[in-house]
């Protein structure tokens, strides 16, 4: 199952991640380094940490990984928001494939057959870093960025994407990651359990609906809803009714990813703006949106 790369990002989310970017935090990131502890500081037991740094509008990252459990830790130093979506090629599809049929591709065309969906890390407040941990396997892919700017030009169009070739691992794979809670995508749904409560969670994220899914999580302003925020997105007037926390992008059906987190008291948001493959509408729109309350 794919995603639709032309169309995933376009507006709304001009409005509800461009312009709820004003809201950002100038805290730097905790480190520069592309690998955020080097190998024999890394617990064989814990899956090796890639750190992305995003840039309006690029990435750095390494060239080439090992395949196998990977965590993949996007750092954001742009002023704009910034997510991490991941293409697989094919055996004998190259990046300059990739690169021709994004350019051929109209906006309501779906991906090729050999692009496959990876998730990566949703996007973070400017100056923030969300994480996501998986198991990849060689081949090589396309870290890209669909969210747009307020020109309504999705990132990738102007050069926000990165070729990443993951090679076969030489060493036993780490295992997955323990985690508390467990979120499971349907068409149009979230089933989350047990309840999130306050501070330190791992999530474990799966995908088993038709189509693919992501989940953008928002803390909600005093006396908004998931409705709320959706709604402003379509019609950006007055401040945003929520702040970005992150999440993962486009999940395709089958996928399993560890998402960790760390939730302050209050009322949150989970959204997909993934377009319906029925209808192109964002799957908000059939329902894809939940208020949680953290305690």
């Amino acid at each position: 199952m794919h995603s639709r790369p032309a169309r995933s990002r376009l507006t709304p989310l001009v409005a509800l991640l461009s312009v709820m970017a004003c809201a950002r935090s100038d805290k730097p990131p905790a480190t520069d380094s592309l690998i955020a502890a080097p190998a024999a500081a890394i617990s064989a037991t814990e899956p090796p940490v890639i750190t992305i740094v995003a840039t309006d509008f690029a990435y750095e990252a390494p060239d080439t990984i090992s395949s196998g459990m990977v965590t993949l830790r996007l750092v954001n130093k742009g002023p704009e928001l910034h997510h991490v979506s991941m293409m697989r090629l094919a055996a004998g599809k190259t990046f300059g494939d990739f690169d021709s049929a994004m350019k051929a591709m109209k906006p309501t065309d779906a991906p090729p057959e050999w692009m496959e969906t990876v998730p990566g890390p949703n996007a973070p407040l400017p100056g923030g870093e969300q994480s996501l941990t998986q198991e990849l396997s060689p081949g090589s892919y396309v870290l890209i960025c669909f969210i747009p700017s307020a020109d309504h030009v999705p990132h990738f169009a102007k050069g926000m994407v990165r070729h990443l070739t993951v090679i076969p691992a030489t060493a036993p794979s780490a295992p997955a990651p323990v985690a508390d809670v467990t979120v499971k995508m349907s068409d149009y749904a979230w089933a989350i359990s047990p309840e999130i409560t306050a501070g330190k969670h791992v999530i474990r994220l799966e995908n088993s609906a038709a189509q693919p899914h992501e989940m953008f999580i928002a803390k909600l302003e005093k006396g908004k809803t998931a409705l709320d925020a959706a709604a402003w997105s379509e019609s950006p007037t007055g401040p945003p009714p929520a702040v970005p926390m992150g999440g993962v992008s486009a999940m395709a059906k089958g996928t399993i990813a560890y998402l960790p987190v760390d939730l302050t008291p209050g009322e949150y948001a989970l959204l997909c703006f993934i377009p319906d493959m029925k209808d192109g509408k964002a799957h908000y729109h059939h329902g894809m949106m939940k208020t949680f309350v953290v305690t």
